[in-house]
């Protein structure tokens, strides 16, 4: 044998060459330990807070709507107890039943109507107004009160 072949025992001991590092790959460390113990009781936490919201918002829900029922059925019972008043309100307004009342009292049903003529005596109608002179009959106070003192 010469130097410069290989022996087929020999090609198998020969390792390959080792590739160039790629920019984009790097070493990876194994990895931490998990704390899934911490994770599950903080899930567990949130979705039992987030139940327990649900639910009571619910129940506020439910209480409103309870309350809003019952304001309605106030409402509707106050409308038909303030309708039969407008109705007996109407009904003791009426004329006929005011004249059978007032005769069952004893009145009497008025005469025919007269007209009163009053005479006055305005400046505007031309009349002259009376001026004040002093006179005994007139109240003596009257002067020192008035607003021309």
């Amino acid at each position: 044998m010469t130097a410069t072949t290989v022996s087929p025992l020999r090609r198998d001991r020969v390792r390959p060459a080792a590739p160039k590092p790629r920019p984009d790959l790097r070493v990876v460390r194994e990895p931490r330990p998990r704390h899934t113990l911490a994770y599950a009781l903080v899930l567990i936490v949130l979705v039992g807070a987030a139940v327990f919201g649900a639910v009571s918002l619910n129940a506020l829900a439910a209480a409103a709507s309870v309350e809003a029922r019952t304001l309605d059925a106030q409402v509707r019972a106050a409308e038909r107890d303030y309708s039969m008043l407008v109705a007996e309100v109407a009904s003791l307004e009426d004329p006929g039943r005011i004249r059978t009342a007032a005769l069952d009292l004893g009145m009497v049903p008025a005469g025919p109507a007269r007209v009163v003529v009053l005479e006055r005596s305005l400046p505007a109608d031309g009349a002259v107004a009376e001026v004040f002179d002093g006179g005994l009959d007139a109240d003596p106070l009257k002067p020192l009160l008035s607003a021309e003192r």
